[in-house]
């Protein structure tokens, strides 16, 4: 079921890959175009700037980050343990990306248990 949801986010407009990487176990799930690995070491900086911002008081705890630079980038936390990633090439519509991740991040976390 995971495997499904990712292919929904990996065929919206602009995305290229979604992938599900867990704190403890790493990659969890992903789907993309065929021969290209997940990029988790960037996931995982990501991550770490969220845990970076949060430790500062005046920043509550990060939930979501977007990064544009060599491509694009949407990071959103679905658990204490797991963020969903959906990659894809610059000017790709994020927002629809966000939308399309509200409306089934409840069906994430109950497959993530």
């Amino acid at each position: 079921m995971i495997q499904r949801i990712l292919t929904g986010f990996s065929a919206l407009p602009g995305a290229d890959q979604a992938y599900v990487v867990s704190r403890r176990d790493g990659l969890v799930a992903a789907v993309g175009k065929r021969g290209r690995a997940p990029d988790v070491e960037h996931a995982t900086q990501l991550i770490q700037a969220l845990d970076k911002l949060e430790s500062k008081q005046s920043v509550g705890r990060g939930l979501e980050i977007w990064s544009e630079g060599d491509g694009l980038y949407l990071l959103t936390r679905i658990n204490e343990d797991a963020s969903i990633v959906i990659s894809g090439k610059k000017g790709g519509r994020i927002a629809r990306w966000r939308h399309a991740v509200e409306c089934d991040v409840d069906m994430l976390n109950s497959l993530m248990r």
